[in-house]
């Protein structure tokens, strides 16, 4: 009689964790899909969150692992099919299929306006320089650098000649931004751009300023750059 009570009271305890993991399950698909697209947002509204979330995010596939593993040692079909559909979504932002990238890149672009709302505020903190082109006055400056390792910094700047953006045709088509080639920098805009290190790369190199919004671009540095 008091094996068949404990064998009830087995079944009823392993019926109860069930119930409860399945919330549990359900947190860990959302923290492991939507990982990669909250760093993407939050790079520059919270740094040190956003690295965080996607530490969280890796290690939450350690436990989804073996969730996806006990559904189908037990046959539980419907949760197994889910588990799979998760692990290809998971996986899609880092094997760089084109539509994903420019998710993630939207969403980071979203993320940077509001950082830099209002953007007279914004630009009240960046280095800028002034100069005279062609009877217009323009600026060129940096406004902010992040590194998201010890080899390469990500540099904003901020020009409003668009001479610093020299994008591949097929991206500036995307991002509705012209196609400066480097024949068309004035002597000016070189001289303006003189204080700005590494000069090799602002300076009188191309292809490396990604648009952002108005007169924002990225630049991405190697650390040796620098040095050069």
């Amino acid at each position: 009689m008091s094996g068949r009570i404990r064998c009830r009271w087995l079944v009823v305890v392993a019926l109860s964790l069930d119930v409860l993991m399945t919330p549990l399950k359900y947190v860990l698909i959302i923290v492991v899909l939507l990982g990669p697209y909250a760093l993407s947002f939050l790079s520059y509204l919270l740094p040190t969150l956003s690295r965080w979330l996607i530490a969280i995010s890796l290690a939450c596939w350690i436990p989804l692992f073996f969730f996806s593993l006990s559904a189908l040692l037990r046959r539980k079909w419907k949760a197994a099919a889910i588990f799979s559909i998760t692990w290809v979504l998971a996986s899609l932002p880092f094997i760089q299929i084109e539509p994903v990238t420019e998710i993630r890149f939207w969403l980071f672009l979203q993320g940077f306006r509001i950082h830099a709302s209002p953007v007279e505020g914004y630009l009240s903190k960046c280095r800028l320089t002034e100069f005279i082109e062609k009877g217009v006055k323009q600026k060129v400056g940096e406004c902010e650098a992040s590194g998201s390792s010890d080899t390469i910094v990500y540099v904003v700047f901020y020009d409003t000649t668009g001479e610093l953006a020299l994008c591949l045709a097929g991206d500036a088509r995307r991002r509705n931004k012209r196609l400066v080639p480097v024949s068309q920098r004035t002597a000016e805009w070189k001289d303006a751009m003189w204080d700005y290190p590494p000069r090799g790369v602002l300076r009188d190199g191309s292809d490396r300023a990604a648009p952002l919004f108005e007169n924002f671009y990225l630049v991405a540095i190697l650390s040796e750059e620098f040095e050069g």
